[in-house]
């Protein structure tokens, strides 16, 4: 279900949000104007790995699992909490999703349209690089503890073939 709410309620909740943190009230009054506040329950999809992003959503109650992997199996990577934005790939071009991301608890989420964000960050270029470099700052931190993660679970002298398109580790 989606509705309307107070901006100047938003914004203030968007102070302390990841994505969001340290911009000016004015810069969080125009992202707050693109908010609608939705609710999913317990177990529901909100977005599917390999499908086109349409919204950024940012969680005001609940917990939600992120789970990536094969069709055949899927491997929970991490949970998200209050405050969390998702997924983060819709600033990507073209913005296809990596994770799938399922309600765990029942949820309220304020939710943002992709293409209106955008518009934006390209009308307000404050808020535009500062969404980026956070969103930038936060892929960096996944990115590292998902490899840290893979090593760990490796056979000592396992070794990855560099000639594998897209090996990194």
């Amino acid at each position: 279900m989606v509705y309307r709410v107070n901006v100047e309620h938003i914004s203030r909740f968007l102070q302390e949000v990841d994505v969001f943190r340290g911009l000016s009230e004015r810069h969080l009054l125009r992202i707050a104007a693109l908010c609608e506040e939705e609710t999913f329950g317990a177990g529901e999809r909100l977005t599917t790995r390999d499908e086109r992003g349409a919204k950024l959503y940012v969680l005001r109650t609940g917990e939600l699992k992120v789970s990536t992997g094969s069709r055949e199996s899927d491997v929970v990577v991490r949970t998200l909490y209050e405050k969390e934005t998702f997924p983060l790939a819709i600033f990507m071009e073209p913005p296809t999703l990596l994770t799938t991301n399922e309600a765990i608890t029942d949820i309220e989420a304020y939710t943002m349209s992709r293409v209106r964000l955008l518009e934006l960050c390209e009308l307000e270029t404050r808020i535009g690089l500062h969404i980026y470099k956070a969103c930038f700052t936060l892929l960096m931190s996944r990115y590292r503890y998902a490899l840290a993660e893979l090593a760990d679970l490796m056979e000592p002298g396992t070794r990855i073939n560099p000639a594998w398109k897209g090996a990194e580790v």
